[in-house]
């Protein structure tokens, strides 16, 4: 599990979920860093699943004292273009593979940031069936996601109380046969990005995002493994014959 630098129990906790964990932060109405195992097994189960409508406010955590947003909270203007959507960090169509359940708790505003359109819908949702694909190929992978902020945080909407990160990262780790672990580390700024786009551009250190987000991911590994893989920016895996 990783662990966040700045942890304050007034503001932040991590919150599992049937099957996927989010570590929630109310001081940016968000998850900083979000988990879930995928598996060849489960990458394309319920795929015929609907999505729900609206995202949900996560009672719990507004039972626990935690400021916590709803649905509207990331409406566009009601003038001008439609620039903005709900930016799943677990995404819908790895969580549906545990089931209902898990397809529904990905739709609790915790698990979402203000993502522009023109990134969620397009270069972003590449690197989401990438991901997927690395399952499909290598049987299962741990998958890392979340947002990037700077010092500014920002409002999405001038008036909004959510702040926009500058870019989200992806972390996908493959466990190995003999204790080791293959990781590649991707951080997408908060742009449009096309569809058709090579997810590769966008490789990183495992460093590198610890260093922009005060998160410790690899921290129950052996040190010289955890440094090796955390320094390491990995070329992209190859796709492997079914």
């Amino acid at each position: 599990m990783p662990e966040y630098n700045e942890n304050d129990p007034c503001h932040n906790i991590v919150r599992q979920y049937s099957d996927f964990t989010v570590y929630y932060d109310d001081k940016v109405l968000s998850p900083r860093w979000t988990a879930i195992k995928v598996t060849r097994y489960i990458v394309d189960e319920n795929s015929k699943m609907k999505r729900p409508g609206t995202f949900k406010t996560d009672k719990l955590l507004k039972q626990k004292g935690y400021k916590v947003t709803k649905h509207g909270d990331y409406s566009n203007p009601l003038f001008g273009p439609k620039k903005w959507d709900r930016g799943h960090m677990v995404q819908f169509d790895d969580a549906r593979g545990y089931g209902k359940q898990a397809g529904k708790d990905s739709f609790y505003t915790s698990n979402i940031c203000p993502q522009l359109k023109s990134l969620n819908e397009k270069g972003w949702l590449t690197l989401e069936k990438t991901c997927s694909e690395f399952a499909r190929d290598y049987k299962v992978v741990w998958i890392y996601t979340g947002p990037i902020y700077d010092a500014n945080k920002a409002p999405f909407v001038k008036g909004r109380k959510i702040p926009a990160p500058i870019a989200f990262y992806k972390i996908v780790a493959s466990p190995l046969d003999n204790n080791n672990v293959n990781v590649l580390a991707f951080r997408m700024p908060q742009k449009p990005i096309p569809a058709d786009v090579d997810v590769s551009e966008f490789l990183v250190t495992v460093r590198g995002i610890e260093k922009e987000t005060g998160i410790d991911f690899f921290r129950d590994l052996p040190d010289d493994l955890e440094e090796q893989i955390e320094t390491n920016k990995a070329t992209l895996w190859s796709d492997l014959p079914n």
